[in-house]
């Protein structure tokens, strides 16, 4: 069974939410089994309506396509073709050229996870009071860490952190990346744009998700801290918890 709770907010700074969120189930099942979260850019009204083609076009990709090739193939060619034309409208429509979305998405396989992302939205694990991020930024300032190059700490990052470089719409092909995690009860699964993760410390987002039961509550509680640290960007939060379905005792 999963449980879940949906955030979003635009913040303290910004004047549009240019985040968007879904959850349902497009192929199918009892419960919402697919999640998605996405972050728009490109100003005036480009990154509000790219982050909303995004969330609703994905759905209906997989709607389309169906599960004869797999869920894995159908989520795959759902982002791309979603990718591809979203750059047609940008190249189209003269006051959205340049819009472009990040995408995380997790899609709930009764066995196991599969985690689909392009930009720096991110997918945590959260799972025996251990908290792991899943996906890799494809930003500048992470890329720089990871080979070494940079620090967290350094200025640089900081005033560059917003450099993504992979985005949805910005090309006519996009190379998502996935993530494959093996379903255990008890998981929370976390997926957020920037303005929890660029605000908010993992350490301080386990010790929410550590210390309280309550799905809605503990994503209320990660909002609130995102605020309180300046809110700075549109904050969007999904949180969903996994538990094996038991049956009750006569």
């Amino acid at each position: 069974m999963l449980q879940y709770a949906a955030k979003t907010d635009v913040g303290l700074v910004r004047q549009n939410n240019e985040d968007s969120f879904y959850t349902g189930c497009p192929l199918g099942g009892l419960e919402n089994n697919l999640f998605i979260v996405a972050d728009g850019m490109g100003g005036h009204k480009g990154g509000e309506y790219a982050s909303r083609f995004v969330v609703r076009k994905i759905p209906d990709n997989l709607k389309a396509i169906g599960r004869k090739n797999g869920v894995l193939n159908a989520l795959r060619d759902a982002v791309e073709n979603t990718n591809r034309a979203l750059n047609q409208l940008s190249l189209e429509l003269d006051y959205l050229q340049g819009m472009g979305s990040t995408v995380v998405m997790a899609y709930f396989n009764k066995t196991e996870w599969i985690v689909v992302n392009v930009g720096d939205s991110r997918a945590y694990l959260f799972e025996n009071d251990e908290l792991r991020q899943i996906t890799l930024d494809h930003s500048w300032v992470e890329e720089m860490v990871r080979q070494g190059v940079l620090e967290r700490d350094d200025p640089m990052y900081l005033a560059n952190r917003n450099k993504i470089t992979r985005a949805m719409g910005s090309e006519a092909t996009v190379e998502e990346d996935v993530f494959l995690v093996p379903a255990a009860s008890g998981q929370r699964l976390l997926l957020c744009s920037d303005g929890l993760h660029g605000m908010v410390s993992d350490e301080d987002i386990a010790a929410v998700l550590r210390g309280e039961e309550d799905v809605d509550r503990a994503a209320s509680r990660l909002l609130r801290m995102a605020m309180d640290a300046g809110g700075q960007d549109n904050i969007t939060i999904l949180l969903v918890e996994y538990r094996e379905e038991t049956e009750s005792e006569e």
